[in-house]
């Protein structure tokens, strides 16, 4: 798991990598995507940090 921010979470879901469900984040195939989050940062699964640093 790697960390993103805001600006790169906000790419994904407008470009609807993943988008909320009441699962939780879910990609496009509905597979339920590895988030975390603390007080002051957010993690994410690698491969959507990678996309993520693409889209900016």
């Amino acid at each position: 798991m790697k960390q993103i921010n805001n600006e790169e979470m906000k790419k994904l879901i407008d470009n609807k990598y993943v988008q909320n469900s009441k699962k939780g984040l879910v990609d496009k195939y509905d597979n339920v995507v590895g988030f975390y989050h603390t007080k002051n940062k957010r993690y994410i699964e690698d491969k959507y940090v990678d996309i993520a640093k693409k889209l900016l």
